[in-house]
């Protein structure tokens, strides 16, 4: 008789957790989640959004830092070329000038 009061009290504690697992897989009312009214889930949703914003910030002063250093060097490229192809001109020039 002792084993079946156990027993039931197990097929209690059994129910019990169950229903506590259906509760937590419940899908979501009307496109919300359950768990959104609560304050320490909104705190740490908070904390993911702020935590995302300052990446997101963190990338995009990256990505600028490095756009200017590619017009930098593009700059810096096309110069070259320029006085590069003015040097081999006028070296040609003085090497004929130099024949003649």
């Amino acid at each position: 008789n002792k084993d079946f009061v156990n027993v039931e009290s197990v097929q209690d504690k059994k129910a019990a957790v169950r229903e506590a697992i259906l509760r937590l897989e419940a899908p979501a009312l009307e496109g919300k989640s359950r768990f959104a009214e609560d304050p320490e889930v909104q705190a740490a949703v908070q904390q993911v959004m702020k935590l995302d914003q300052a990446n997101s910030d963190h990338l995009n002063r990256e990505m600028a830092s490095l756009k200017e250093s590619v017009e930098t060097q593009t700059q810096t490229g096309t110069r070259l070329r320029r006085v590069h192809g003015a040097y081999a001109q006028r070296q040609t020039s003085a090497s004929w000038q130099a024949v003649t």
